[in-house]
């Protein structure tokens, strides 16, 4: 009997270490390290380094459907390493289903004062299926999207932006970046006004970049349309023929005219489609837009080759996003599912945002 309660003590004490659930941080160990040195000022010969513009180093994860689990997950990981990081964005589809569904996670999650974020098309639409009409007939008009997702949190951003808009930037002067968001479901034939003004709006931001020599990255839930996906790693699909939102080809002829003008511009970043994608649009192939795999697990592998396994490195899927702007150069850093049912590997990659060159991945 002695030795059956010297057992169950020693259960119970060892229980709690197995059940412990391993964090974001644990399951990507090799994290801080790959950082550092994707951030290492270019050389100089042998007398040091020169003076450039320090990378711009972002968080980014899409699709979270309500998860709050992965959320608190993320939030955490911020948490430990928020001495790399200039900031954080999930770039929507931020309740399970529909505008009626559960954001109150959000909130009470310690560490969400950082994290940005851009509308989805779930977190508009109010019935997918009692409606009448087309579903993007169906949603919340723009100010009230803001009041329900934005408002109780924009002002910890420290972004420019106007009450009941949908859409703000933010600079990070110490690295030469404007951050700009957009609202992609302000369909021109829901809300005409709403959506001219987000594109007028959208033009003289990117003016104001131009001024003061920043390089743009632009945040919106729907990927490019009209793209075509890059040859690599971190793309799960070659081509789309056009996409959703048709508004947006808007958006990119006027980063087209921006850049024409001198001005820097870096990347798109998505998700939408629950896998990821590296593209660009035929048209404009000097834009590059990385959409990312699906937080939600469940909806994830409805789409993706990726298999997520809790527990595991798999459970999680972010991407640490780079943009050295001295090399016109972004690199990833992928935090969580980095290989999937056709053994591709996307650890990491680096690629020249101005001529699509890659030039590593592993």
């Amino acid at each position: 009997m002695k030795k059956l309660l010297l057992l169950a003590a020693l259960i119970s004490l060892c229980a709690p270490g197995f059940c412990k659930e391993k964090s974001m941080a644990e399951l990507n160990p090799d994290f801080e390290n790959a950082l550092t040195q994707a951030v290492k000022p270019k050389n100089e010969g042998s007398f040091g380094y020169k003076k450039e513009t320090p990378c711009f180093v972002l968080f980014h994860f899409s699709d979270i459907h309500g998860d709050a689990l992965e959320f608190r997950r993320y939030a955490e990981f911020l948490n430990k390493y928020d001495k790399y990081f200039d900031g954080a964005v999930c770039t929507g589809d931020l309740v399970t289903n529909t505008c009626n569904d559960d954001f109150s996670y959000w909130g009470k999650t310690k560490g969400h004062e950082k994290i940005m974020l851009t509308i989805g098309n779930h977190d508009t639409i109010i019935d997918w299926e009692n409606r009448t009409g087309s579903v993007w007939d169906n949603q919340l008009p723009m100010e009230e999207v803001y009041n329900r997702y934005m408002k109780p949190h924009i002002d910890n951003w420290g972004a420019v932006y106007e009450a009941g808009k949908t859409y703000y930037y933010k600079d990070f002067d110490s690295k030469k970046i404007r951050f700009i968001a957009i609202d992609c479901m302000l369909r021109a034939k829901i809300d005409a006004a709403a959506e001219k003004g987000q594109l007028r709006w959208f033009k003289k931001t990117l003016d104001g970049a131009k001024e003061k020599g920043y390089t743009v990255v632009a945040a919106n839930h729907f990927p490019v349309r009209n793209s075509r996906g890059l040859a690599c790693n971190f793309t799960e699909g070659e081509y789309r023929e056009s996409g959703w939102y048709e508004e947006f080809a808007a958006y990119q002829a006027a980063v087209d005219e921006y850049m024409k003008a001198g001005g820097e511009f870096a990347c798109w970043l998505g998700g939408h489609d629950h896998c990821d994608y590296l593209c660009y649009n035929t048209n404009y192939p000097e834009q590059l837009d990385i959409c990312i795999a699906a937080t939600n697990r469940r909806q994830n592998e409805q789409y993706s080759a990726m298999m997520r396994v809790e527990g595991l490195k798999s459970q999680d899927v972010a991407n640490c996003l780079i943009v050295d702007t001295s090399v016109k150069t972004l690199k990833i850093i992928r935090l969580g599912a980095d290989s999937d049912s056709r053994l591709r590997q996307c650890h990491g990659l680096a690629i020249d945002y101005k001529t699509r060159e890659i030039i590593n991945q592993y």
